[in-house]
């Protein structure tokens, strides 16, 4: 009966000491607090790189609605237009999509500021000959140059959480695209 007695008391005392406490809810919060600080950085990260394909491609159209002939749809029909494709020297011999190098120039700008989180897949540009309503425009026919980036994005928890090797999380594919009025060289 001593001895009974002498475990309950011991029990009741460890249950009314409180010291460790804090300790034992720090360790219980510090993997929560460090996990949604976690979230937060790489999720800035990725928006940072998505806006800097958006630049990328806004600046591209903008760029071929300065190089684009005005007159690239003269006697278009409503809706017709094509493909346009200007290239520049790479220094080695070739040439190179120019589009597409201001949309990669962009890109590497935010590259060289944060790890890669969102590649680039493709880089289309086309034009569209657009007959505007009478009195609208100045001319007949409207070329609108339309630039279009495929990227794919890569989630920031997407190579932590995986099962037998596979992504939990697959890569997102996104297409880009901005119009801007031709107006000619």
């Amino acid at each position: 009966m001593i001895q009974m007695f002498g475990i309950s008391s011991s029990f009741m005392r460890f249950r009314r000491n409180e010291s460790g406490v804090a300790l034992v809810e720090f360790a219980i919060f510090l993997p929560l607090f460090l996990l949604s600080f976690f979230v937060i950085i790489e999720f800035s990260r990725v928006f940072f790189s998505y806006q800097g394909a958006v630049a990328g491609v806004r600046d591209a159209a903008r760029y071929l609605a300065r190089i684009t002939p005005e007159s690239i749809c003269d006697g278009a029909v409503n809706g017709s237009g094509g493909v346009l494709v200007y290239t520049n020297p790479d220094g080695n011999g070739g040439n190179v999509d120019a589009i597409e190098q201001i949309v990669t120039r962009n890109m590497d700008n935010e590259y060289n500021t944060l790890p890669e989180k969102i590649s680039i897949l493709s880089v289309t540009s086309t034009f569209v000959c657009v007959v505007p309503p009478v009195g609208t425009y100045r001319q007949d026919e409207v070329p609108i140059a339309q630039v279009s980036a495929q990227i794919e994005i890569e989630l920031p928890l997407g190579g932590i959480l995986e099962f037998n090797g596979q992504p939990l999380i697959p890569n997102i594919t996104h297409t880009v695209t901005d119009q801007s009025r031709i107006f000619g060289v």
